[in-house]
Parts: C-alpha cells; sequence; structure tokens
C-alpha cells in the first residue's frame, strides 16, 4: 500500500511505502521535515492506495498456445497416443484403420511436426542443388563489379574534367589571337627560317675562317729563337730584326722581326701565323722600345741553316 501525503508547507503530494509509517521523513522540495503518519483514512491529507494486481503476470498452470501452422492434428479418441503424434506418424482413427505414410497434405488436414521437417529439408536440399548448377545465362559478380567499376571511373573522370575546365582561367579573345599568332610564328622559324638561318651562320663562319687563315706557299721554314744581352744582363722589350743579304735578285726572303721578353728571349715569326725564317744569311739589327736604333760594336751577320732549331745569343 502507499500513503498520499501532502507537505503542509508547499502542498507538495508526496508518496510514501507504509513501512515508513512513523518514521521521520523530509520533504524533497522545500526540505520540511515531518514525521510519516500512520495508515489512516481518516486523517486530513492522507490518502491510502492499494497497488493494482498485475493482470498480465504468466501463470505456470495456464496451458501453451502453440502456433496453428505447428498444431498436429489429435483425433478425439480413447487411443490417443501424444508420442505418436508428435512422431510423425498418423493416430488410428475410430474405426481402427491406420493412414499411409505416403498419404499427400491436403488442406483439409493439418500437417504434422515430422512431415513439416521433412518438407524444409526437401526445400534445402532443393536450394543447394540449384545453387551448384552454373547459370549460364546470368552475369557474374566479377563482370558486374568491373561494369560498375568502369562506370564509376568514366563518371569520375567526367566530373574532374569539367570542374577543371570551371576552375581554369578565362582567356579573352585579344589573348587567344595573340597566342595563336605567336604559335604560328614559332612554326615559320622551326620549318623555314632556322633552316636558312643555319645554312647563313654556316657560309659566314667560312668566309671568316678564310679571310682569317693565311696560308703559306713560300720557302721551307726554320725554327729561330735567341737571347739579348747588355753588359752581361738580359735586355728585355729589345727589337730585333733579320734582314735578308747575300740573296741576290732571286731572293725573295722578306725582314723578319721580333721582341724580346722580360728574359731578354725572342722567338721569330715570318707571318702572323707562321714561325720561323728560310735559310740564309741575315744582318741583325736592334732598336729600343721606342723604335730607336741601339749602338752597336761592330756589324753582326747571322746565319739560319737547314735545321730544326736555330738558337742564337746576340751581345750589344
Amino acid at each position: 500500500m502507499t500513503i498520499r501525503y501532502t507537505c503542509t508547507g508547499c502542498e507538495s503530494v508526496l508518496k510514501i511505502k507504509d513501512e515508513k509509517a512513523g518514521t521521520n521523513g523530509k520533504c524533497p522540495k522545500c526540505k520540511l521535515e515531518f514525521v510519516v503518519p500512520d495508515v489512516d483514512a481518516d486523517d486530513d491529507g492522507i490518502e491510502v492506495e492499494s497497488e493494482p494486481i498485475d493482470q498480465t503476470a504468466d501463470d505456470p498452470d495456464d496451458p501453451v498456445d502453440m502456433p496453428i501452422e505447428l498444431t498436429p492434428d489429435v483425433p478425439d479418441t480413447e487411443d490417443f497416443d501424444p508420442m505418436a503424434v508428435l512422431g510423425g506418424s498418423p493416430a488410428p482413427s475410430a474405426k481402427g484403420s491406420k493412414k499411409s505414410d505416403s498419404q499427400p497434405i491436403t488442406g483439409d488436414r493439418k500437417p504434422s511436426v515430422a512431415e513439416l521437417m521433412k518438407e524444409f529439408e526437401a526445400t534445402k536440399k532443393k536450394g543447394r542443388d540449384e545453387k551448384s548448377t552454373p547459370e549460364i545465362s546470368r552475369p557474374s559478380a566479377s563482370s558486374s563489379a568491373e561494369t560498375s567499376g568502369s562506370a564509376a571511373s568514366a563518371l569520375t573522370r567526367a566530373y574532374q574534367q569539367k570542374r577543371d575546365s570551371a576552375s581554369a582561367p578565362s582567356v579573352s579573345a585579344k589573348d587567344a589571337k595573340a597566342a595563336e599568332e605567336r604559335t604560328l610564328m614559332m612554326n615559320f622559324i622551326k620549318t623555314k627560317a632556322a633552316p636558312g638561318l643555319l645554312i647563313t651562320i654556316l657560309l659566314l663562319s667560312g668566309y671568316y675562317w678564310y679571310m682569317t687563315t693565311e696560308t703559306y706557299d713560300g720557302p721551307p721554314l726554320f725554327d729561330v729563337t735567341g737571347q739579348v744581352i747588355h753588359s752581361g744582363q738580359p735586355a728585355p722589350g729589345i727589337q730585333i730584326m733579320f734582314e735578308p743579304v747575300g740573296g741576290g735578285m732571286d731572293d725573295i726572303r722578306g725582314l723578319v722581326m721580333a721582341t724580346s721578353d722580360g728574359q731578354g728571349n725572342f722567338h721569330l715569326m715570318y707571318t702572323p701565323m707562321f714561325y720561323g725564317v728560310p735559310a740564309g744569311s741575315y744582318r741583325i739589327g736592334l732598336m729600343d722600345a721606342n723604335g730607336a736604333p741601339l749602338p752597336q760594336t761592330e756589324e753582326l751577320i747571322l746565319k739560319v741553316e737547314e735545321k730544326d732549331e736555330n738558337n742564337f745569343k746576340i751581345n750589344f
């Protein structure tokens, strides 16, 4: 039973179990302390409730209601055998006749549990046989997956191309025309101008080489080196002249000059491209860096012979 007590402080209705009667309590809302009254319906502010009885509680003595699909056909006879019915054997009729196991299930008679189990096993076995039989007309799962995958890939590529084209910067007609003209110009240079320019460069290079390359068709040249010495010390910056002598009217040799380096050494060049001088006798003349002749104690004549190297020391 439940005691309904009305709080005198906040007039809240409290539900208290009857076994709490006589104990101290406190209102959860206003915190007013009170003594739980005894079970007495005549007291003010107190009501007593009895708990309803659960009518839905299961009674162990109630019979179990089986589904009608699984309920076997039970004949109303005195020699009824429950085990025979559950085992699938047909119950004897009132006249004592037995039904055959092969009797088909009709709509007038409910199937037994055993018959339902046999039918279930047969259906299950038939399903396994159908699964084991290959189906030619049905497409395989892999081909379906490949088809769906190809379609998805195509859609993805189309979407990506559309997104790229949308995000690409727009080009004005003027810029597009300028780009087209540049492309045409580059194609013209590659196909037309470049070969002609290459030929022109080759021709100019050949002409320059021809004009700057000196050919020598005179008498054989022989290498001539030496050193200029003044007062026992090397004389740098001295100009040395080799003037041909004793050649007669048929002498085609020319004047050859050289300048001594910091150690007084010199190396004769017949032309700006060829070292050496033709064989024969030469009168030696000396000049300073400004071109003024230097005094010599006596005339000096040197002879260039036909050998690999002619080395002379000139003192003044």
